[in-house]
């Protein structure tokens, strides 16, 4: 193995990255890292094998990007470098979160943030920590909390913020003012973030921003223009990208939600019929969505037994996770039924 070898995956690697052509990227990051260990590279191999980590999020191999970032959190760099520190922590919370687990996601979040110096403050580390703690506190039910650190993420965006970084960052800020009751506010920091995050650059990203602003605005029961504009994007750019089976998933129960808004209660009904038949390869979050989705649809179009039935079932996957807001927005939906939640 030779310098040569290490320099050409890693270049092929990123041109793969670029691409997105993640499944080839995986190979090179993996043959990069291999010969980065070989010859003592530590920084080379942390550099693959943190893009190794990226590639499988992209993926949806969220067990395997859990896996890999616990390697890098606690390799000796990382140990030594808050920054490192901060990247890796802050991806293995996002991992953690996908797969529902919210107090280890909390945990590590809140890692990720305090390892971080202050002199950090505009380093991608620093942003990518900070919007994970705000993210995994709101899910986690600590709205007060989560909103005090959105206004601190929000004061980090700037005039020299990349558009990306700062797409994100007000991204997660309009996450918690919708989850928080901010409505107008949440709105605004997503229109904000949508001038930030072009497809140009990166359509997947741009997928997911979308199907997230949809489905918070659709929380949100704002059925406005803006909220169909946002599903409609985010089914156009999920079909371009050629987005995981868990993508398609998610457009179809956010499209279904709009019917559902909309008053089209029978084809709102077929479409989440069809859905769940696939309920078995959702994210913990994304099948406790769809159940309660699923419920008030089954409710609106008259089976009310049938509803209660997916509600409590939700109310159990989302306490299973820890995920406070959406079990207490199921309960509300039971108790405004007259079922009572165990």
């Amino acid at each position: 193995m030779t310098t040569d070898d290490f320099i050409l995956n890693e270049y092929k690697a990123r041109q793969l990255w670029e691409r997105r052509e993640y499944v080839d990227a995986i190979e090179h990051t993996r043959s990069a890292a291999e010969t980065a260990a070989a010859r003592s590279d530590e920084a080379g191999w942390w550099r693959m094998t943190y893009l190794l980590a990226e590639c499988q999020r992209e993926l949806g191999l969220i067990d395997e990007c859990v896996k890999t970032t616990k390697l890098l959190s606690d390799h000796r760099l990382t140990l030594e470098d808050p920054e490192l520190a901060a990247k890796a922590k802050a991806l293995r919370s996002a991992g953690l979160r996908s797969l529902g687990q919210l107090p280890e996601a909390l945990k590590v979040a809140r890692e990720a943030a305090l390892e971080f110096p202050e002199t950090g403050h505009g380093s991608r580390g620093k942003h990518e920590a900070q919007q994970v703690l705000v993210a995994v506190l709101a899910e986690t039910g600590n709205l007060e909390d989560a909103w005090r650190e959105a206004q601190t993420l929000a004061s980090m965006v700037d005039d020299a913020t990349e558009p990306e970084k700062a797409g994100k960052s007000y991204w997660v800020v309009g996450n918690v003012a919708f989850l928080s009751g901010r409505n107008e506010v949440g709105a605004k920091y997503h229109d904000l973030a949508a001038t930030r995050i072009s497809p140009s650059n990166d359509v997947n990203l741009w997928a997911h921003f979308n199907k997230a602003s949809a489905f918070m605005r659709l929380t949100a029961n704002l059925v406005e223009p803006e909220t169909l504009q946002c599903i409609e994007r985010a089914e156009m750019a999920i079909s371009v990208s050629k987005g995981t089976l868990q993508d398609e998933l998610d457009i179809d129960v956010i499209r279904a939600h709009w019917r559902y808004l909309t008053g089209d209660i029978a084809e709102a009904k077929a479409q989440m019929d069809r859905t769940m038949m696939h309920a078995n390869v959702m994210s913990p979050l994304s099948e406790g969505d769809a159940r309660l989705l699923y419920a008030r649809i089954l409710h609106a179009n008259g089976d009310t037994a049938a509803a209660v039935q997916e509600a409590t079932s939700s109310v159990t996957m989302f306490d299973e996770v820890g995920s406070i807001v959406r079990a207490d927005l199921a309960r509300n939906f039971l108790s405004e039924i007259g079922a009572v939640s165990s």
